[in-house]
């Protein structure tokens, strides 16, 4: 959840930076821009601490739902376009993680 809230953020930021005339100066300028980096700082240490308790091959595969997430809530809250095929390859991408989760369980 993390991770889609803060590509978001980066998403927002660029997008104002560039309405603005600005490159990467310009998004850094943007407070979006600080809440997606100071996200990624709470998620990175969320990360280590979880990796303490489950395996990797468990945990990352769930990482991999960004990929559904993304594009849904990029859909949903920034009004972008979301394909058949990119619905499909979400669906996909979640049925696979679903079958690891399922099978080590």
């Amino acid at each position: 959840m993390a991770e889609t809230c803060l590509e978001l953020c980066y998403k927002v930021a660029s997008n104002r930076a560039a309405a603005g005339g600005g490159g990467v100066v310009g998004a850094l300028r943007q407070p979006m821009a600080w809440l997606g980096i100071a996200l990624w700082a709470v998620e990175s240490i969320a990360w280590v601490l979880a990796l303490r308790t489950l395996p990797l091959s468990q945990a990352y595969p769930v990482m991999c739902l960004t990929y559904l997430t993304i594009p849904l809530a990029c859909r949903l809250l920034l009004r972008e376009g979301l394909s058949a095929r990119k619905l499909w390859a979400s669906a996909l991408i979640a049925m696979g993680v679903a079958l690891i989760a399922g099978r080590q369980a």
